[in-house]
């Protein structure tokens, strides 16, 4: 199936992105040193840039294997951004955590490489607060790729965790399913599902319509980095969930189809 796939993600190196995804004109252009996987690149002056709004198949390091489809999508954007330099858009937050730029990034032709990457089947879409100028708009590429069964969504190429089969040493980002078996409502709204995890949702205006929903009972699907917080947590607080996704955006969690 992952040689499918990888055929289906070759065919779409050929075919250009639609210049949509565009949030303004670029704030800086750029000198490309190298792509180091699908959603980072290096630039010129030594400064990395994590894209906005995606999250691309990690490459295999420290012994972990790569993930499905990573090579290709590291190629992918090697292709689509070519020897030009690459446009800088800045939402919000400029940097994160690990100090790295935050942007949304175009090739020479004015073009979204975060889109394209969607499109293509080769990146999740993930609206991380408060970068979420473009969430819409790169959910409706997701949503394309997802319906024609490209990339990462193909038959068998990506692994659906289930709530209920979370254990010690999993983390890091996951594509979840799990019912909800209680609803709690405080700085955050919480859905406990049917097993150690929670889902942790922003309480914001942008997420009003999540706040309201009625979530009890309800078989939903969501996106995000899984968090352990550990055994030492769990036995101070053995009524919550060890494991917990944190969601920022409605862009991000929706009623299970599956």
């Amino acid at each position: 199936m992952v040689l499918g796939a990888f055929f289906c993600a070759c065919l779409l190196l050929a075919t250009p992105a639609g210049a949509d995804c565009v949030l303004g004109p670029a704030d800086e252009i750029a000198a490309l040193e190298r792509v180091q996987d699908g959603d980072t690149l290096l630039l010129g002056d030594g400064r990395s840039v994590r894209l906005i709004g995606v999250n691309a198949p990690e490459l295999g390091r420290n012994s972990h294997p790569a993930e499905p489809l990573a090579r290709q999508a590291q190629e992918f954007a090697e292709r689509f951004l070519g020897d030009g330099g690459v446009e800088l858009v800045y939402d919000r937050d400029r940097r994160d955590r690990y100090g790295r730029v935050l942007a949304h990034v175009y090739n020479h032709r004015g073009e979204s490489l975060e889109a394209a990457l969607l499109a293509a089947g080769l990146a999740f879409h993930v609206a991380i607060a408060p970068n979420l100028s473009l969430a819409e708009c790169l959910s409706e590429r997701q949503a394309e790729a997802r319906r024609a069964g490209r990339g990462i969504w193909a038959p068998g190429v990506w692994p659906v965790l289930r709530a209920r089969e979370v254990h010690p040493g999993d983390g890091g980002f996951v594509l979840l399913r799990g019912r909800v078996s209680e609803v709690d409502l405080n700085r955050f709204l919480w859905l406990e599902l049917d097993g150690p995890v929670a889902v942790r949702i922003r309480r914001s205006s942008e997420n009003g319509q999540l706040i309201r929903r009625e979530w009890q009972g309800r078989q939903i699907e969501v996106k995000g980095w899984l968090v352990d917080r550990g055994a030492q947590y769990i036995s101070r607080f053995p009524q919550n969930k060890r494991w917990f996704i944190a969601v920022d955006s409605e862009f991000t969690i929706e009623i299970s189809r599956n």
